[in-house]
């Protein structure tokens, strides 16, 4: 058996916001995928179908999806350099757990652990500890791509570099990520020890996430984030809690602590969606955010599991769910240093034109990758969730226009609303970026829902 493939089916993200109609292929094998893209005129690449929009869905005029979820084989582990191969479908979660009780993990790992190495790839993500340890794309050492003719192109820093920087973060636009070789990074234990900070506006918020980039600059295993409380106005806007983590060592822990924890199961659930408006509302949330708040306090040196601390989307399975059947929209952007009045600039719209956001995070950003459609700009990255009941079309396009005007861009990976006249503004290298698809692609094979949407492709 080549494939399993399946008849029309119902796909959306994870945000649930966007739902396509579509035949899927799973092939099972190199040659069923082979096959089964050439003889396929258009597909769409999904892993895990974690991306909140339609990253992983074809367009409105229909297509095919190409699910990659059984090539999900870590290949090798070279114990001694840290050095894994594996296959484009597996999970990082599949990495982590026969890596990390070695005392290696992965450098960059974004709020979960249920991407594929392929998704994380193709959407060059980021984790917490951006300004040390970069984004995800610059621990791969090489990448077999395969080709829309059914080819096999070994891609790589030194070998057809162009090739390389444009799948990663290339939104699976220039073929499929058969297999990749990342390069792990050495840890003592599989804690963490963290340090939080409650603040009472988004200038205090800034301070101490400034004085935290200092410190990840130096140490790619510190990590720093920000929950802003959103519902707040005037000189409490922005007021929050700055969590800063860092690895621990054997010599923090309590004699009772194993160096590694036990690997987590395996459980996750979809569950369906809350009938009508789910239960985020503007006063729920309020509540809610008030009471995070309050209940926290500033404190140091609590010893975290390393994986409970980086990957908070792991607890949340049914978040989307309680958006309600409209679903959630993340919408998440970067702007440079010197802009962070942008992040007040829309807090404060979002909150007088009744969008105020049921979920707000604060990130430094350092120096992006060579790829032309990665994310990271150095900066600050603000990512806020939406209920999609409340946006229509053209909603936020003025924050779309405020934010390529401070020399931002929003997060493809997470889009399902930015305006398509401004992408060329904010990846200024999106005509280089289409060129060398062009040559990975030339049967113009790969395609999807944010691509035809947005006009990446031409």
């Amino acid at each position: 058996m080549t494939s399993e493939d399946h008849g029309p089916t119902t796909l959306s993200g994870w945000g649930r916001t966007i739902r396509r109609r579509c035949e899927v292929r799973r092939p099972t094998f190199d040659g069923g995928l082979v096959e089964a893209v050439l003889d396929t005129p258009r597909l769409t690449v999904r892993g895990a179908g974690k991306s909140y929009g339609d990253a992983a869905l074809p367009g409105e005029d229909a297509g095919d999806v190409l699910d990659l979820t059984a090539f999900d084989r870590i290949v090798s582990f070279d114990e001694g350099d840290g050095v894994v191969i594996v296959e484009g479908g597996a999970l990082l979660k599949d990495v982590i757990d026969q890596t990390l009780p070695l005392g290696w993990k992965l450098p960059v790992v974004p709020g979960t652990e249920r991407i594929t190495i392929g998704g994380a790839i193709a959407s060059d993500v980021h984790g917490k500890n951006h300004p040390g340890a970069g984004s995800f794309g610059q621990h791969v050492l090489w990448i077999a791509l395969l080709r829309s003719d059914g080819t096999i192109a070994q891609l790589s820093a030194g070998q057809d570099a162009d090739g390389f920087w444009a799948t990663i973060g290339g939104m699976g636009l220039t073929g499929v990520i058969l297999r990749a070789a990342i390069q792990l990074q050495r840890v003592d234990t599989g804690w963490m020890i963290r340090n939080r900070r409650r603040t009472r506006s988004l200038d205090e918020t800034v301070a101490a996430m400034q004085a935290g980039e200092t410190r990840q600059e130096l140490d790619p295993e510190r990590h720093v984030v920000a929950w802003l409380d959103a519902h707040t106005h005037g000189a409490s806007l922005g007021r929050g809690i700055v969590d800063e983590y860092y690895g621990a060592s054997t010599l923090d822990l309590p004699g009772a602590v194993a160096p590694f924890p036990e690997n987590r199961s395996s459980g996750s659930r979809h569950p369906r969606s809350l009938p009508g408006p789910g239960v985020v509302t503007g006063a729920t949330i309020a509540a809610a955010s008030a009471a995070r708040w309050h209940l926290s306090r500033s404190g140091n040196s609590q010893l975290v599991a390393m994986r409970s601390a980086l990957c908070p989307l792991d607890r949340a399975d049914g978040w989307p769910a309680a958006f309600g059947r409209s679903g959630l929209v993340q919408y998440q952007f970067a702007v440079p240093p010197e802009e962070i009045g942008t992040i007040h600039e829309v807090l404060a719209y979002l909150g007088t034109h009744g969008l105020t956001p049921a979920l707000a995070t604060l990130k430094n950003l350092g120096f992006g990758t060579a790829g032309a459609l990665s994310f990271p700009i150095p900066g600050w990255t603000l990512a806020v969730d939406l209920p999609a009941r409340r946006l229509q079309p053209g909603t936020m396009h003025p924050i779309d226009k405020l934010i390529a005007g401070a020399g931002g861009r929003v997060y493809l990976a997470k889009d399902a609303v930015t305006d398509p006249e401004l992408i060329p503004l904010m990846y200024p290298r999106l005509p280089t970026w289409r060129r060398t698809r062009q040559r990975l692609d030339p049967a113009g094979r790969w395609t999807s829902g944010l691509a035809e949407r947005l006009g990446l492709l031409s």
